[in-house]
């Protein structure tokens, strides 16, 4: 059993969101399903018109060899192992995505009624590295998207400094990044999905970017994420205002971390 961290929020910039959700909530041991399910919204559901639920995931429930994502499409029910942060975190995306989750599933299963559920199709293999590893980068400049994407760290996250959070924003959706942030290291590497999103994004509330990110996702999310092509490597802890020693720019320069983009050769 994992131990419960009623102050996580401290440990890194990178939980500023899910401190101002969940920060007044002062859980002294670890939320049980039934206190999660409260956070979700009411209408949460799955693709048969099913209430999602959160349920503690044990051996009567797994009796019955229904595969994760077929339970949540045909039960909707949603397996939680208890005292865990993985699936702690795994809860509060349900929370901040709900219609991406939904698609996630609906395309997953999908693909497995397809292709059968042991075949990982690269459309699967992509939605759950998104699922596990992503960041929503929303940008309305080409030139920072260009530089991020071609691994020129620098420019995108010292020169162009000034344009994180007015023109270029990092969102996690990707529930083990939340996880490994609880310990985050030099060499934490998340998987950027850049999405270009209207100027006036940047002037939302909170909650109206969430659901201005979860829309676009959930109605593109099969032809984003057909395969891995779209998902870049990201330095999780080179984002502007996710970790203190970023703001001296010398800390880009260990190229062990923020490394230069690989060459391709052609034959």
């Amino acid at each position: 059993m994992q131990q419960w961290q009623a102050d996580f929020f401290k440990k890194s910039p990178i939980f500023n969101d899910l401190n101002r959700l969940l920060g007044h909530k002062g859980w002294l041991s670890w939320p049980s399903c039934e206190e999660l399910n409260k956070l979700l919204p009411n209408d949460l559901a799955n693709y048969q018109g099913q209430p999602l639920t959160l349920v503690e995931q044990n051996d009567e429930l797994l009796r019955d060899g229904i595969y994760y994502e077929q339970r949540i499409f045909e039960q909707g029910l949603v397996p939680t192992r208890p005292a865990n942060w993985h699936d702690f975190f795994n809860a509060l995306i349900f929370l901040l995505f709900p219609q991406t989750k939904k698609e996630m599933n609906r395309l997953h299963v999908e693909h497995m009624a397809q292709y059968g559920s042991h075949k990982r199709t690269p459309c699967r293999d992509a939605i759950t590295l998104f699922d596990e590893c992503g960041v929503i980068i929303a940008y309305t400049d080409d030139d920072i998207m260009e530089h991020l994407t071609n691994h020129e760290w620098r420019e995108g996250f010292v020169d162009k400094r000034s344009f994180w959070r007015k023109k270029v924003s990092a969102t996690i959706i990707g529930h083990a990044n939340y996880e490994k942030s609880l310990d985050p290291y030099i060499g934490f590497t998340g998987k950027a999905l850049y999405l270009k999103v209207q100027s006036e994004f940047f002037a939302l509330n909170f909650w109206d970017k969430y659901q201005y990110l979860d829309t676009l996702l959930a109605k593109n999310l099969g032809e984003l994420l057909k395969d891995n092509r779209r998902l870049y490597p990201l330095p999780m802890l080179g984002v502007p205002g996710w970790w203190p020693a970023n703001e001296d720019k010398t800390f880009y320069d260990n190229k062990h971390y923020f490394r230069a983009k690989r060459k391709t050769t052609v034959s």
